[in-house]
């Protein structure tokens, strides 16, 4: 079989590790065949064949295969290094419906129906939950009453008449006004959506979660 000649050029020195780096990605690149590069070295291959010797006919089929799988494996290669929008958002629907609970203090308010929040006292104290808004406004002060330490508690806001749509902050204090740390958001899932990073997040009713930032999900209550 006639061996299609490739040409070569001098390039002058790289000046920096950055036009390196960029020089060997363009000739990673330009090293890959396409299917209109593969036709044209057959055709080149049947035009400079000698006509006293021809080539055997089976070698070519055995390239087609042979590059015809090449194509197969590549695509599997995108398909698993770069997943379709249409596939995560398939998986990531299996949220809708679930509760999740997530690291934070925020709560989301729709049409007067709150998330919760979970807390565990340190000490057995008098606890109170402080509610405000996007502008740190206090628009709630609720008393939780008397909880005893190293309990799971859970903080379901009430909100007032005439209370806006949208997501507030939850800071729950002792007795002293030291404020607990550890709080969880918690909520069920309403929807899903996918930012242009392919990032999936969950929509609890105006609470936005990431979906890396879940620690758990289980059937609602």
């Amino acid at each position: 079989m006639i061996t299609v000649p490739t040409t070569s050029s001098s390039t002058p020195a790289d000046t920096s590790s950055s036009s390196s780096a960029t020089s060997a990605n363009s000739v990673a690149s330009a090293a890959l065949l396409s299917a209109n590069d593969f036709l044209q070295i057959l055709v080149a291959e049947f035009q400079n064949q000698d006509p006293t010797d021809p080539t055997d006919p089976t070698q070519y089929a055995t390239q087609l295969v042979d590059f015809a799988d090449l194509g197969q494996l590549q695509s599997i290669d995108q398909a698993v290094t770069q997943p379709s929008s249409n596939g995560l958002m398939q998986a990531a629907s299996a949220f809708i419906g679930r509760q999740v609970v997530a690291a934070g203090n925020q709560i989301g308010v729709t049409n007067g129906t709150a998330t919760s929040i979970e807390y565990a006292p340190v000490s057995t104290d008098t606890y109170t939950a402080m509610v405000t808004n996007s502008s740190g406004q206090l628009v709630s002060t609720v008393s939780l009453g008397n909880q005893p330490g190293g309990t799971v508690q859970t903080f379901i806001w009430q909100p007032p008449s005439g209370t806006v749509n949208g997501t507030y902050t939850v800071n729950i204090v002792n007795s002293d006004n030291a404020s607990l740390s550890g709080l969880l958001e918690q909520g069920v899932v309403q929807s899903v959506s996918l930012d242009s990073n392919n990032n999936v997040w969950l929509n609890l009713g105006n609470l936005t979660l990431s979906e890396t930032a879940v620690a758990s999900i289980a059937q609602p209550n």
